[in-house]
């Protein structure tokens, strides 16, 4: 088996979190189908990842506007 000629790291971050991969082709022509195809695939799971991450701001119980408020 033969080494490919053209290697590319597809890097997406977001956040704290890194998706990472490497590409290799044989040919130019190659290397660019498969970089798009896995920057479609990483963008598809960066939209799910996104959909299973807390939200930002933290929700406090209906009957507590303050933390203060909490009874010991």
């Amino acid at each position: 088996m033969t080494e490919d000629a053209f290697t590319y790291t597809v890097k997406l971050k977001r956040g704290d979190d890194t998706q990472k991969c490497k590409v290799t082709a044989p040919d130019i022509e190659t290397l660019t189908e498969r970089v798009d195809a896995v920057r479609r695939r990483l963008g598809e799971w960066a939209g799910d990842y996104r959909e299973i991450q807390p939200d930002e701001e933290t929700r406090l119980a209906d009957d507590q506007s303050e933390l203060g408020e909490v009874g010991a």
